[in-house]
């Protein structure tokens, strides 16, 4: 549904680390990370920043998934944070050391329905929400990823 049709943004402001925190508390009871190693490097300065909890929330969700498929015999997942003053914008890296994603599916990531997973274990879709949640926010998601070295996104939202 947050894909078919644009959910109206509820802002507040918040702690990026909190959500972080919250989000991730659930993650790591789930089955799918048993054998996943979370570290946090969460950056104690950071300013709050007017978002939108829940869709947020969502955005970190997809990529902790992501990250734990592409991990199926385990790994670590490493999530940090810091304040970028120069440009008034908060920064969240996730990192994975999992399979990581080809050159040529690099650039498709981020197009609806578009998925390596196997039939049933995935729509195409998570990447594609989580990309407009972000440039909702006036944010920006970057990916770089080395084949059997893993994955690391990078997202920048502007403190306002």
């Amino acid at each position: 549904l947050d894909f078919a049709r644009e959910t109206k943004l509820e802002k507040q402001h918040m702690s990026l680390n909190k959500i972080i925190e919250d989000t991730l508390s659930i993650l790591e009871k789930h089955f799918n990370f048993q054998n996943v190693v979370m570290v946090r490097s969460l950056s104690p300065s950071m300013p709050d920043v007017n978002m939108d909890i829940n869709q947020m929330k969502s955005v970190i969700n997809n990529l902790a998934v992501n990250a734990a498929d592409a991990m199926p015999s385990g790994g670590k997942i490493e999530i940090s944070t810091f304040y970028n003053k120069e440009k008034g914008s908060v920064v969240m890296e996730f990192s994975d050391s999992g399979v990581g994603i080809s050159p040529e599916n690099l650039g498709k990531i981020f197009d609806p329905f578009f998925t390596t997973k196997e039939t049933g274990k995935g729509t195409g879709l998570g990447l594609a929400v989580t990309f407009g949640i972000i440039e909702r926010h006036n944010g920006t998601i970057s990916v770089k990823s080395e084949p059997g070295r893993g994955t690391t996104f990078t997202i920048e939202l502007p403190v306002d």
